[in-house]
């Protein structure tokens, strides 16, 4: 389970948003430059992403659930709030500790690196609420908000 986030935000290998030697501190590489028993940013980031657009999710769907809330706009709404949230999370997070120089100092790594990897948070961020919103079966406990979609309103 360590490696699960790493593994899906480093998909976009083809697109490199950020450096491996960031890679390398958001798996925890330590400030001593040993192993990899710093803190699993990868992970709690990664778990802040899919709470809050799961909590997005519930609040659109099932908490305000409303008709005067299941338009595309609507949908659209929610989903770029709830993208800004994930991006300023995971930018905060990473500078914070970029600022603090809690990282090994053999690694290479800048603020570039910190607003890559907000941006592909906030990609993934888009693409989970995508599919949650998207598949009928979770759909189909709204009243008002079940025919609410990316592809159909």
């Amino acid at each position: 389970m360590k490696e699960v986030f790493a593994s899906i935000y480093e998909w976009f290998g083809l697109l490199p948003l950020y450096s491996r030697d960031f890679g390398d501190h958001l798996r925890g590489w330590d400030i001593t430059c040993s192993d990899y028993i710093g803190t699993p940013w990868y992970n709690y980031i990664g778990w802040l992403m899919i709470l809050v657009t799961c909590l997005f999710y519930a609040l659109q769907y099932h908490i305000i659930d409303s008709p005067r809330w299941n338009k595309k706009r609507h949908w659209w709404i929610f989903a770029l709030v709830m993208v800004a949230i994930n991006y300023l999370i995971a930018f905060s997070i990473t500078f914070n500790s970029l600022q603090a120089g809690d990282y090994c100092n053999q690694l290479n790594i800048s603020v570039y690196d910190c607003l890559g990897f907000a941006l592909s948070n906030a990609s993934w961020t888009f693409i989970i609420f995508l599919l949650i919103s998207s598949t009928p079966l979770t759909r189909r406990l709204s009243t008002n908000c079940r025919h609410t979609t990316f592809w159909k309103p």
